[in-house]
């Protein structure tokens, strides 16, 4: 794509109905380009992706942090939360940058994170507390806004997921419908290996994750896939 096919594509993504639809297509191209930079392809013409991170910084709402709009009545801020989850997972942690306003981004995951429709206790799924774990623990790397409060919600988070483990079979990915679909309760390897990664990010928001014995890889890596630049591999 050319910066200015990109630039067509993402004023066309349904930013103001489906918010995770259109940040998982954010997550997919920009993990495409990382994958091309890191294998050395050459990608077209060049400026495709200096112009994503030009168009996400402009385009991000500065009261709230996110891109999209600011909810439903019927979902919350699912969207919004779930859709800034995946886009941010792509680009700015694979690549290593700052994500924009920082202290809005935890005042909205934390407001979502109060919704009893996804986190009262038997209601949560993996994708919605790892939507929510990981916007804090990537904002709260930028700042302390509110860390009392972030490490209440994670400690609590944590506490129901250790209880969720099986002996011999892992951990089931939670309830299905609206907020994530699945595979439902019975533990498999999806729901093992988000949960997994899951305990880790409310672990280290707690400040305990160094008890733990395995730190998350691929995906779900906590350390950028990029730490500085765009042109060089590696």
């Amino acid at each position: 794509m050319t910066a200015g096919q990109l630039f067509a594509r993402l004023e066309s993504l349904p930013w103001r109905t489906r918010t995770w639809s259109a940040g998982a297509w954010v997550d997919c191209w920009a993990t495409g380009a990382h994958r091309n930079l890191e294998l050395g392809v050459e990608d077209g013409e060049p400026g495709a992706l200096e112009a994503l991170f030009g168009w996400l910084t402009t385009r991000v709402d500065p009261s709230t942090g996110m891109w999209g709009t600011a909810g439903s009545p019927a979902a919350g801020r699912l969207q919004l939360v779930n859709g800034y989850y995946r886009l941010t997972r792509g680009s700015y942690a694979q690549f290593g940058l700052d994500v924009p306003y920082a202290e809005r981004v935890v005042d909205t995951v934390l407001a979502h994170g109060r919704d009893q429709r996804w986190f009262a206790a038997g209601r949560e799924n993996a994708c919605n507390v790892l939507d929510v774990a990981h916007p804090l623990w990537l904002a709260g790397r930028r700042s302390g806004h509110r860390a009392a409060e972030v490490r209440a919600w994670a400690e609590e988070q944590l506490t129901r997921a250790l209880g969720r483990w099986r002996d011999g079979a892992g951990f089931g990915f939670g309830p299905a419908g609206e907020g994530g679909g699945g595979p439902g309760r019975e533990p498999g390897l999806q729901g093992t290996e988000m949960w997994l990664a899951i305990v880790w990010l409310l672990a280290d928001l707690v400040g305990v994750a160094d008890r733990l014995a395995y730190r998350p890889r691929g995906v779900h890596r906590p350390e950028p896939a990029r730490s500085a630049g765009f042109a060089t591999p590696g």
